[in-house]
């Protein structure tokens, strides 16, 4: 079924890259497309999801699923042209966020005030309670674990790079659920990143660089080398 659903994907974004392919920029009814495609409704339908999640389409109630066009200065909008699985592209963002963040938690540990930390530690308490509701947290803790990271590179006080990476927030959101989708599926790993976030805030609050960007890259390779074992 995986592979089914990778297959279509790809054909559907093929497809609307095809410039006039879909008219006013709205694709067929689901059974006419599902018809035409050759595939079941279910396939199709969760092909649609991705896509939405991936942020080529907008599902409107009663309206249906719409392309999204791309903006200019849409750092998202820019992968739409890369012809990349999902579970391709989160490792690829892994590996950015490795080369990123991690310098980032250094200076934030340098450079943080006591109003960054304490939101920082807000970030981690509401982290904790998230894990207490029936899916760990997958979805709204995903929203805190975005805030924290964003928080640690802003408290890196370097303008550029909170402006680069303002472009990343709502993929690194979505890919964050995805990640924490695999990852808190199995055991001991919802706790394991609960104490890497811990671990991090700690360091920037004891104002040791060395320990902050250790603390990050421990976080962001491990959840990296998991994912790449997952998807073998």
């Amino acid at each position: 079924m995986e592979k089914k659903r990778a297959e279509l994907v790809r054909t559907l974004t093929n497809l609307i890259r095809e410039p006039g392919r879909f008219p006013e920029g709205r694709l067929p009814p689901e059974r006419e497309l599902a018809e035409s495609l050759g595939v079941s409704r279910n396939l199709l339908r969760e092909a649609i999801v991705t896509l939405e999640a991936l942020g080529f389409l907008e599902i409107r109630e009663r309206q249906g699923a719409f392309i999204t066009p791309p903006g200019t200065e849409d750092f998202a909008a820019s992968l739409k042209f890369l012809s990349i699985w999902p579970e391709d592209l989160l490792s690829y963002l892994m590996e950015m966020r490795l080369v990123i963040e991690v310098p980032a938690a250094g200076l934030a540990a340098e450079r943080r005030t006591d109003a960054e930390l304490a939101r920082m530690r807000d970030c981690v308490a509401h982290l904790e309670a998230e894990q207490d509701n029936p899916d760990g947290g997958l979805s709204s803790g995903a929203v805190w674990d975005t805030l924290l990271h964003t928080l640690v590179l802003d408290a890196a006080h370097n303008p550029v790079l909170s402006r680069m990476y303002e472009g990343l927030s709502s993929t690194m959101e979505k890919y964050i659920v995805l990640s924490r989708s695999k990852l808190l599926a199995l055991g001991g790993w919802s706790g394991k990143i609960l104490d890497e976030h811990r671990r991090l805030v700690e360091a920037i609050a004891a104002r040791d660089p060395a320990a902050a960007q250790d603390a990050l890259r421990r976080h962001l390779d491990g959840a990296l080398r998991k994912l790449n074992e997952l998807n073998r």
